[in-house]
């Protein structure tokens, strides 16, 4: 079973990739050729409407909750 990931990697717009749901990592590249693994951590949001949403999410740097509801709002 495959789940959406929101990658936010190198100062880069997110993206969505799909991954399977036992899938604990996201291996990226920098533009030198350097690679990077990143951890897939799980983020509990609340919606305006009081739904909790539980999110896939594979960062290389710090984030907010509205960056990652903006992310899944646009992708998920």
């Amino acid at each position: 079973m495959t789940s959406k990931v929101l990658v936010f990697f190198n100062s880069q717009p997110v993206k969505a990739v799909d991954r399977n749901a036992s899938d604990k990592t996201v291996d990226c590249e920098y533009p030198n050729g350097e690679k990077a693994t990143l951890n897939i951590m799980h983020a509990g949001v609340h919606s305006l409407t009081g739904d909790h949403l539980e999110i896939r999410v594979a960062t290389d740097r710090q984030l907010s909750s509205d960056d990652i509801m903006t992310a899944a709002q646009k992708f998920i």
